[in-house]
Formats: structure tokens, C-alpha cells, sequence
């Protein structure tokens, strides 16, 4: 058997969120590699996922990819939200193989800072992801719809 069958299948989100025709969507991908390239290349697996099971249909030629980090050198910056900030670019999280947005996310915790519970899903998919792990931004574009 080779290296691809042992690994669980991917899955976009179920139902394309916030996301609007001809506007720019930008999701993060937190990938668990410490390898830079393995990361990468299962970034791009999650994105073509995404692109497949989103609910709309994205221009695949337009899909860039924006930013790539690794997961200490953000946690080392990283604090509990106090507000939108970061997150307020982002439309979809993936970690752990679970994509999340903003209006289908965890709830922020009681003792939030008054941040919004996206925010708060944003710190968590950073400060739960194991050491040795990246993260991808990706800019995708779904195609307006025909008139």
C-alpha cells in the first residue's frame, strides 16, 4: 500500500459559509509536518478539498498562496485576543482536518477579553497545534454567478 492510502481522505467544509461569489476568500491551513515541503504539499491538498466541497464554484487559476509561518514562530507573538485583529482576514480555518468560519466556529470562552469568538478560534488553531507544524494563507476566488 503506498503512503497515500494510509491517509485519511480530505474533505472541504460542508457549505461555503460567508463566502460571495467574485469575492476573494482567505482561508488558513494549520498542517502538522515539521518538513517544510511535506507541509506545503498537504496544504495543497486541503486546498483542493476546499475548492471541490465548498458549495460554490472557485477559479482554481486564481488560487494563490499568500503566507506560509511556522507555528512557533507565531505562537512566540501570539496573545489572547482582545479583538478581531488577525482573524477578521481569515473566512475558513482547517486544523486537525476540521474546517471552521467565522459563523460556525466554538464560542469564545467566558473570560473572552471581549473578543470575538472567531478570534478565539484563530488562538486556539495556532496555540493547539503541535510544535513543528505550519501555517498556510491562501487567497481563493469564487466565480460570480453567470446573469
Amino acid at each position: 500500500m503506498t503512503q497515500q492510502q494510509h491517509q485519511p481522505h480530505k474533505h472541504g467544509p460542508a457549505d461555503p459559509g460567508t463566502m460571495v461569489p467574485g469575492q476573494r476568500t482567505t482561508v488558513m491551513v494549520v498542517v502538522p509536518h515539521e518538513d517544510p515541503h511535506q507541509a506545503l504539499q498537504e496544504s495543497i491538498e486541503w486546498v483542493q478539498a476546499f475548492e471541490r466541497d465548498c458549495g460554490l464554484v472557485l477559479d482554481s487559476q486564481a488560487t494563490e498562496l499568500y503566507g506560509v509561518a511556522s507555528v512557533e514562530d507565531l505562537k512566540e507573538s501570539l496573545r489572547p485576543p482582545r479583538d478581531g485583529a488577525i482573524a477578521d482576514y481569515l473566512d475558513f480555518i482547517c486544523a486537525d482536518g476540521t474546517w471552521m468560519n467565522p459563523g460556525d466556529c466554538p464560542m469564545a470562552p467566558p473570560d473572552s477579553n471581549g473578543a470575538p469568538a472567531w478570534s478565539w478560534a484563530y488562538y486556539q488553531a495556532v496555540m493547539g497545534a503541535p510544535d513543528g507544524s505550519f501555517c498556510t494563507i491562501w487567497d481563493l476566488m469564487p466565480l460570480p454567478v453567470a446573469s
